[in-house]
């Protein structure tokens, strides 16, 4: 007797899920290599935003592309309690890049972004910035579903 086929939506869900995985990571990888190259830079990007004390700067110029890498890495482990852990880490830290960006649009500040150091073009922060980031949350959202169990 024949198993009845799979829908492809059922079939579709596991793909959607770890393209998210890897995509996430990937903006993130993308993000912190950079930042980890010249932190005095990140530091300087950091304060532009007027929100930290000068005493911080340094500390969260140093922890939060580390914290990026590791998040990213627990993403695309592919054990449960990593990937959950990872999406959840990932995801406070994008809430609070998103809250930032709204505090530099609200404040009318004109700055470049820093999101993903001096290699690429940089970009000033404002609305772009801040759906950019909404869609990261979503895409985090996604890549934090569980994957549907193997069929036999």
């Amino acid at each position: 007797m024949a198993e009845p086929a799979v829908p492809w939506r059922a079939r579709l869900l596991p793909v959607a899920i770890w393209a998210a995985r890897v995509g996430v990571a990937a903006v993130f990888v993308f993000a912190a290599v950079p930042k980890l190259g010249d932190i005095m830079t990140f530091a300087a990007d950091i304060r532009n935003y007027r929100v930290f004390p000068e005493p911080w700067l340094h500390l969260l110029a140093a922890v939060v592309p580390m914290v990026e890498l590791v998040g990213a890495a627990a993403v695309v482990s592919g054990r449960a309690r990593w990937v959950r852990a990872g999406t959840l880490l990932l995801g406070l830290l994008t809430v609070a890049f998103i809250a930032l960006i709204a505090s530099v649009i609200a404040r009318d500040i004109d700055l470049e972004c820093g999101c993903f150091g001096k290699q690429a073009q940089a970009e000033l922060v404002g609305w772009p910035t801040l759906w950019r980031d909404v869609g990261l949350l979503l895409a985090i959202g996604l890549a934090a579903v569980p994957l549907p169990p193997p069929r036999r």
